[in-house]
């Protein structure tokens, strides 16, 4: 059997433009990805995906250096509800597009969500593709080690569909 294998990724151009909200998935994995322009979160926010427990990031240029990227990656157990705050905050003005991780089996819970966040904005950090711009670097979240090992597998599966959407903010130089 070879060792590289290839994947099938399935983009669905909800609104039926490239600008538009994005879903997109990798062929047996669970996760769930989507992404959007903060001008159409009106539609964005009426996806119900956005109802489960998930990861986030906020994605525009840097107000300082608008050749440099700039990322707020959070957690929540109702993104929904997030992004609206996150639309309302004046500290977080920066971001033009959002893309959203959640599970399509439901999977993942509030552990599995601050695991992924810790971990990608460590990823993001390391890469330094972009300006994390998080207040403070959560601590580590314990898991069983089943659970750690099913979250890294998931964050390899971000840092390759991540990329296919435009965001290289994951990605090994």
């Amino acid at each position: 059997m070879s060792s590289l294998l290839g994947r099938s990724v399935r983009l669905f151009l909800a609104e039926g433009t490239a600008s538009g909200l994005t879903t997109a998935e990798i062929m047996n994995w669970t996760g769930r990805v989507l992404a959007g322009s903060r001008s159409g979160l009106p539609a964005f926010l009426k996806r119900p995906e956005l109802d489960r427990t998930g990861v986030y990031f906020l994605i525009g240029p840097d107000p300082g250096d608008p050749d440099t990227l700039q990322l707020y990656i959070g957690e929540s157990d109702n993104v929904r509800k997030r992004l609206v705050q996150h639309s309302k905050d004046g500290n977080k003005d920066f971001w033009e597009r959002t893309c959203v991780v959640t599970s399509k089996d439901q999977n993942i819970t509030k552990a599995h969500a601050r695991y992924l966040e810790v971990r990608l904005i460590a990823i993001a950090n390391a890469v330094g593709a972009a300006n994390v711009v998080n207040g403070t670097a959560p601590p580590p979240v314990a898991l069983p080690e089943a659970d750690a090992s099913d979250m890294e597998f998931f964050v390899d599966q971000l840092r390759l569909i991540l990329p296919v959407l435009g965001l290289d903010f994951l990605r090994q130089p």
